[in-house]
């Protein structure tokens, strides 16, 4: 006699990271969840004026979904809003483009094991510190937002670059060099060809948003050439340590 076993599902929070049209009016999203990692399932009906789903199923919004795995796909059931993010972001260009730099990214580092529900919980207060939810924390320009959360995320994967002692012979920096196949900056003696030398206040402003000194940062990104150049370090990095083009990332 055959045991009945019901269709795996579960409930967890969760942010839109893409969408692809299936059919006329149903959506396949792309989900990171807090505890089980990227999740692709299908939104039925999404796409209709009338749907329940939606106005709570989009990106930069956190929600509470309930899943029912199939064997390639889920299946969406029911969902509730959490906190919702996106009318500052979408109604500021650089934030907008920001944040979907980091919906990208939170996709990508996501895949390293154990490392989605950090990844998740950086992307919750990235997407918040981006809208300007907190008054009393330090503003930052959108790109710096970005830059945050992704060295957070590296740092959760295990890529984080050296900011500070040569990546190569551990050294006690800070170094003037950096390369990014040598896993960020490197001392006089182990620095390869091709090495830049970037300005100081560059690497600097990526150490403090790795650790999370926003006020100092505010300060150091006042000057733009410093956001610009760290961005530039950072998505070397990025390129090189994970090998991904992440061109949303990239257009910043």
């Amino acid at each position: 006699m055959s045991s009945f076993s019901p269709r795996p599902n579960f409930r967890d929070e969760a942010f839109v990271l893409r969408s692809y049209k299936l059919g006329e009016a149903d959506l396949i999203l792309v989900l990171l969840t807090r505890s089980h990692g990227v999740v692709r399932a299908v939104a039925k009906g999404i796409r209709k004026t009338k749907s329940r789903f939606g106005a709570r199923l989009d990106r930069f919004s956190k929600v509470n979904v309930q899943v029912y795995r199939g064997r390639s796909l889920g299946k969406i059931t029911d969902t509730a809003s959490l906190a919702s993010y996106a009318g500052p972001i979408v109604a500021d260009v650089d934030k907008y483009f920001a944040g979907a730099a980091m919906l990208e990214l939170a996709q990508i580092l996501s895949t390293a094991e154990g490392s989605s529900e950090a990844v998740f919980s950086s992307l919750d207060a990235g997407l918040a510190l981006l809208a300007g939810t907190d008054p009393a924390t330090p503003e930052l320009p959108p790109v710096s937002v970005a830059d945050r959360f992704v060295l957070h995320g590296l740092a959760e994967a295990g890529w984080m670059p050296s900011l500070v002692d040569c990546a190569q012979c551990g050294r006690p920096g800070p170094h003037r060099a950096f390369h990014p196949r040598a896993g960020g900056s490197v001392c006089v003696l182990c620095r390869p060809p091709g090495s830049a030398t970037p300005p100081p206040e560059a690497v600097r402003l990526l150490w403090l948003l790795a650790h999370d000194r926003l006020a100092v940062a505010a300060q150091v990104a006042a000057n733009p050439g410093n956001v610009r150049v760290a961005h530039e370090l950072l998505l070397a990095h990025v390129r090189q340590q994970l090998e991904v083009a992440c061109p949303a990332y990239a257009a910043l």
